[in-house]
């Protein structure tokens, strides 16, 4: 928690535009959970008539996010139990939130509880197999933790596309989108052996996965 504490306020404040487009057009109460100072939760209130409640875990980041959106609790999700009502929700959001946690499975299980029947779920998490750490890792055989990106120093967990969907599938929800953002061009000599391998690295051209699931009813 040190290392996430020590965070530039920056870190906290991206907008995320490129996640809005996963948000379902219909939902009318979201939770955000790592709401940082607001941002994208501002984004979604000016393009969904929806209430939106964050949490967040540092205090610099909840004061700015509580003047951007309807009410923003202070907790860690993973030793706190949150002050909402079974079902309260129709959307949760979780962008790049899993990788930090010990237990994501638990959590987000745990998580759903707080939705509605059918409700959504939208998460990002950063790919491991993004084309530039495994660049770093077969050719400079190096695995270097850094401030911010896929080896973030805070990430605790990592996943693939496939990780992403038995992530999911664990907590009971039905994946409806899941697929890469934050993507990079390849190389003509990447894109030649994508193609003789028929497109098996088309993943690792992505930064990160962007999902929606669905809460069975």
């Amino acid at each position: 928690m040190d290392n996430y504490n020590s965070k530039t306020v920056g870190y906290f404040g991206t907008p995320r535009a490129e996640m809005l487009e996963f948000v379902p057009q219909n939902v009318e109460s979201i939770l955000e959970i790592g709401c940082g100072a607001g941002a994208f939760g501002a984004l979604v209130k000016q393009h969904r008539n929806c209430k939106y409640t964050g949490v967040e875990l540092t205090d610099n980041a909840s004061e700015k996010a509580s003047k951007l959106l309807d009410r923003v609790i202070v907790a860690n999700i993973e030793n706190s139990t949150l002050p909402f009502q079974p079902g309260a929700f129709d959307c949760l959001i979780l962008n790049d939130i899993l990788e930090h946690l010990i237990d994501p499975w638990k959590i987000l299980k745990e998580l759903t509880l707080y939705l509605k029947p059918g409700g959504y779920v939208v998460i990002s998490v950063p790919n491991v197999r993004f084309s530039e750490v495994i660049k770093d890792l077969v050719f400079r055989k190096k695995w270097e933790y850094r401030e911010q990106g896929v080896l973030d120093q805070t990430h605790l967990r990592f996943f693939t596309e496939s990780s992403l969907r038995e992530l999911c599938f664990s907590a009971a929800l039905e994946v409806i989108t899941l697929k890469g953002i934050n993507g990079i061009q390849y190389a003509w000599r990447l894109q030649l052996i994508n193609i003789i391998l028929l497109g098996a690295l088309n993943d690792m051209r992505y930064m990160q996965f962007g999902c929606v699931c669905k809460l069975a009813k």
